[in-house]
């Protein structure tokens, strides 16, 4: 990691919030929790950081609804998001964002476990401004 980086941790109060921006460019990564390696999997290494306990997004970014955060497609489970990819966080445009309409914000479309197709599971649009 580069000097200067800062690394945000999910267990910061700023990571909890839903359509925050975030401006930083290195995360800590939401599939493994940072440790670098799978849990209950001994000695495997985290798919998403390749062991690395931190992954980069392009700035900004704001906290992926469609997993809430955790990286996983499901709770209790090995298989990565698919709106972020099991990074926890997903880039967004610009900072002129919005509460997605078609979803509310949920990041999945209503009746269906499938990420909105107007906002691609971020829960949030860009206002165009």
């Amino acid at each position: 990691m580069e000097a200067g980086w800062k690394t945000y941790q999910w267990r910061g109060g700023k990571m909890e919030r839903r359509g925050e921006i975030l401006k930083g460019e290195i995360f800590e990564c939401a599939f493994c929790r940072g440790s670098g390696f799978l849990a209950g999997a001994k000695g495997i290494k985290c798919p998403v950081c390749k062991g690395g306990g931190t992954v980069s997004i392009k700035a900004p970014a704001v906290l992926c609804v469609f997993c809430n955060g955790s990286g996983k497609a499901y709770a209790r489970t090995n298989i990565t998001c698919i709106a972020c990819l099991g990074k926890g966080v997903v880039s967004v445009e610009s900072e002129d964002i919005e509460t997605c309409p078609a979803c509310k914000g949920r990041g999945r479309e209503k009746g269906s476990n499938l990420p909105c197709l107007r906002c691609r599971g971020k829960g949030v649009v860009t206002t165009g401004r």
